[in-house]
């Protein structure tokens, strides 16, 4: 009696559709080729790369309090000042240069130090294109007739004799000349001030300096987009004794993030070759005439042939490409070969008959629900990516779930009408290369039989039996479980939170080595952080609530991450003393302030409505101790005082964007890994219907991907997007592993746990392998994205084995009682006197 469950409905449908196959199989070896020619064509003819160049954004989440607080932000202050509107880093053109000394005294400002500087600074002035584009003709005017905005620092720079010009800068962090102040604090590094001559405003005469950054702020156009091409491919040649360049610009990191992905492209083919070997040599025997090498070689093509057709389709229809995306390949022709191992495994363990197309036909309705599981899994684990908050996750996971759906509609039809006409050539005994010659095979003998019947994966299995079924080894592997589970949530308890922009460029990027001097070098000082007060509801003339504005801004400012820095009530305030005005007085003596140097810079820190009320005003403090473990208490102590104060308002600062990322990813972790796992279990009760055998496998998936958050966490790799995409990726792979073990199992009536290891040792141990292979030559491309994706990939690879023929064999014999049994689904077959259409391959 068949048995009315998914899997039999599964089963039924791949044996009519496999029927059609075998019968016709030329259409279906030409339809997919020639509708992935016509794909490519369209694309190549119509090509246009969607792609972004907002390289922070692609890795935030589409909707965050940061980025809402941003774009109000520009809304109400569009940046005028590149130098004080500092929030604009995403429109912004720059470069700057970073100098640091390396000789004994550690001192950029000693003579011979400041004549370096003076000559990468004219390096830098004398670039220029083939165009004439250069600093001098694209760099930021604030009017027409103005010099360039650069700090007096280069000036001084190009005098005759710098070192004694840039004596009178020297004092930090700010320098004043009355009204007028200079801002060293991004400038001079690891500064050794005079703390004995500090003036009334904090400042101190510089007594030696480690390092200076040079910024040259650009305007924004063509030319200096080539400008900027120019500087990046000179200045890594510049060479200077005893000092250190580092250098970055506006283009660089997202420039350095396509690095990544250039990277991946030479290894490619050698992953290709090296994936084709393996299989053809997996699928080959020591019978000649039961070798089937065009099997594993055509394995590889249906997957490399998915690939290019979806990722074509995806582009056709204009879909966002991201360097990301360049892994996707390896990780889906890696996968793409597990099915046609379990297919193989199929057709050798069903028995010869007189009908061998019948005989083909049942040998793939066996495997059917496998091969459908398989898909299924790794397409929705990558489906519920899709749908990610994070625009790299969505696009990423996109391209994945395409071409594993390319890829399974080309397994049931190409690769099936191929694998049919091998087996054909199998039952008449052609040779397994040239097919045009029969092999005439020995008579078999009894050596020969038993070492088919007996081969590798075979004894694995027996001895993996005999080792597991005693009572005390089954104890002993509770107890390593145990210990395994106890390791795996200790180092997953300790996984880092949150995106470090050094390990998105690869391990040898200018920008990584920047970033990191800069962490280390200008860590006491950082850009400008904002506060913004909306106005609506508060009156100005009224002296308590200034008095209380400014009090606000001493607050935020009050604390060891940040100190003020500019707020035009306070100048307003020294001036004014409190005192108290009309609306019409008020409005007019701050028009006369704002219309006076050096208050001119302000006008642009208070939004005025159309009625000339006050919308909006705006505080600028300086960021301290800057770092990744200072940015969270920063944005929780100036966020808690904004709070709690009686202004509606907010606080914003470019590192906030990454702190709300850092809790934004932690809840998607949770979100998606629970809807994968709750979306798999599901599909896997469909499959297995038995309660407690579909809670075996619920717990071996969750165990499985607690072990790789761990091992995760064990490589020092973070929580942040990119291992994001790979645990989510983890369920999917995990679930492959775990529900055809219990599948096996529940299918036998007796000896149930030898059986289910002989019949999937072998697919286990393959697939696996296979899977590794894929993805293991990109272990030499040093990169923080590669390497994560390598490593989840062999993560779930072991652990997959070891809860495949260890853990969960053993979980499944020990509590599944023998009522839960599942009848297989039985195909149609013509020969009623035999139903059994399968051989006895192990004498069970």
């Amino acid at each position: 009696m068949k048995s009315l469950n998914f899997q039999s409905v599964v089963s039924q449908f791949f044996e009519y559709e496999s029927t059609v196959v075998v019968r016709w199989p030329l259409p279906f070896i030409i339809i997919p080729p020639l509708l992935t020619f016509s794909i490519v064509t369209l694309t190549v003819t119509n090509f246009h790369l969607n792609v972004t160049n907002d390289t922070l954004q692609v890795f935030l989440p589409d909707d965050m309090r940061s980025l809402r607080d941003l774009k109000e932000l520009l809304r109400l202050f569009p940046p005028r000042d590149a130098q004080r509107d500092t929030y604009s880093i995403f429109g912004s053109k720059f470069v700057y240069t970073v100098i640091e000394d390396d000789s004994s005294d550690g001192n950029i400002l000693s003579s011979s130090g400041i004549q370096r500087m003076s000559k990468l600074h004219k390096f830098v002035m004398g670039l220029e294109t083939s165009l004439g584009d250069n600093v001098a003709s694209n760099c930021l005017r604030n009017k027409d007739d103005e010099a360039c905005t650069m700090h007096p620092i280069a000036f001084a720079l190009e005098d005759t004799t710098p070192e004694f010009a840039i004596q009178f800068l020297l004092r930090y962090p700010n320098l004043k000349f009355g009204d007028f102040v200079i801002d060293n604090a991004m400038v001079f590094g690891d500064v050794r001030i005079e703390p004995k001559s500090q003036d009334r405003d904090g400042n101190s005469p510089i007594r030696s300096s480690k390092a200076v950054r040079m910024t040259y702020i650009l305007e924004s156009s063509e030319s200096t987009e080539r400008w900027i091409d120019l500087f990046l491919s000179a200045i890594p040649r510049y060479k200077e004794t005893n000092s250190t360049i580092f250098w970055s610009s506006s283009k660089s990191l997202a420039k350095e993030m396509e690095r990544n992905g250039e990277l991946l492209i030479p290894w490619m083919p050698w992953t290709s070759l090296v994936l084709v070997v393996f299989c053809m040599f997996a699928c080959s025997s020591l019978n000649i005439v039961k070798s089937q090498p065009f099997i594993g070689f055509f394995a590889m093509f249906n997957a490399t042939m998915a690939t290019i057709a979806s990722t074509s389709l995806l582009l056709y229809l204009q879909y966002p490409f991201l360097p990301l995306v360049f892994i996707m390949p390896f990780l889906v022709v890696s996968i793409g070969t597990d099915n046609m191992f379990l297919m193989l495994k199929s057709w050798r363990m069903t028995k010869k008959s007189s009908n061998e197309e019948q005989r083909y036909i049942h040998a793939l309705t066996e495997s059917a629900a496998s091969l459908f599981l398989t898909s299924l899994t790794d397409g929705l684990s990558f489906a519920i990516g899709s749908i990610s908050d994070f625009h790299a996750v969505r696009v990423f996971c996109t391209y994945c779930a395409m071409a594993i759906l390319f890829m399974f509609l080309f397994q049931v039809t190409f690769f099936n009408a191929v694998m049919s006409l091998c087996c054909r050539r199998e039952v008449s005994g052609k040779h397994p290369v040239f097919c045009c010659y029969e092999i005439t095979p020995p008579e078999e003998t009894q050596v020969l039989e038993k070492q088919s019947n007996f081969d590798f994966s075979s004894i694995v299995a027996k001895h993996l039996f005999k080792i597991l079924n005693p009572l005390p080894s089954r104890i002993g592997v509770f107890f390593i479980f145990l210990a395994y589970l106890f390791i795996s949530i200790h180092f997953a308890i300790g996984l880092p939170l949150g995106l470090d922009l050094k390990l998105l460029a690869p391990d040898d990027s200018y920008v990584s080595k920047e970033l990191e001097a800069q962490e280390r070098l200008f860590a006491d000082y950082g850009g400008f952080c904002f506060a913004l007060v909306r106005a609506e509801n508060i009156s100005l003339k009224d002296p308590m609530v200034r008095r209380n504005l400014i009090g606000l801004y001493r607050d935020l400012g009050g604390s060891e991450y940040s100190s003020p820095s500019e707020f035009w009530l306070d100048p307003f305030e020294k001036k004014n003393r409190g005192k108290k005005y009309s609306e019409s007085d008020f409005s007019d003596e701050l028009h006369t302030f704002l219309a006076k140097e050096p208050h001119l810079k302000f006008r642009n820190d208070i939004r005025f409505t159309m009625m000339g009320k006050i919308e909006a005003m705006k505080m600028m403090f300086r960021v301290r101790k800057l770092g990744k473990d200072n940015d969270a208490p920063r944005a929780e102590y100036m966020r808690k005082v904004m709070e709690n104060s009686q202004f509606n308002g907010f606080v914003y600062d470019t590192s906030f964007l990454l702190v709300d990322q850092q809790m934004t990813t932690v809840y998607n972790v949770i979100v998606d890994v629970v809807s994968a796992i709750l979306t798999m279990l599901s599909i896997c009760v469909l499959m297995v219907p038995r309660p407690v055998s579909a809670m075996c496998i619920a717990f071996a998936i969750l165990s499985v991907n607690i072990g790789v958050i761990g091992a995760l966490a064990a490589t020092n790799t973070r929580l942040d997007i990119i291992s994001m995409i790979t645990i989510v990726m983890s369920v999917g792979f995990s679930v492959d592993y775990v529900t055809h073990t219990t599948f096996h199992f529940v299918i036998q009536r007796d000896n149930r746990l030898e059986k289910c290891l002989l019949v999937m040792t072998e697919p286990i141990l393959q697939s696996a392998l296979s899977t590794a292979i894929g993805v293991s030559l990109l272990s030499f491309v040093h990169s923080y994205i590669v390497r994560t994706f390598v490593n989840t990939v062999f993560f779930v690879v072991g652990l997959g084995i070891l809860h495949g023929l260890i853990f969960l064999p053993v979980l499944l014999d020990t509590i599944v009682p023998d009522s839960e049994y599942m009848v297989p689904y039985e195909p149609q077959h013509e020969d009623e006197e035999n139903p059994n259409h399968y051989e006895d391959l192990y004498g069970l």
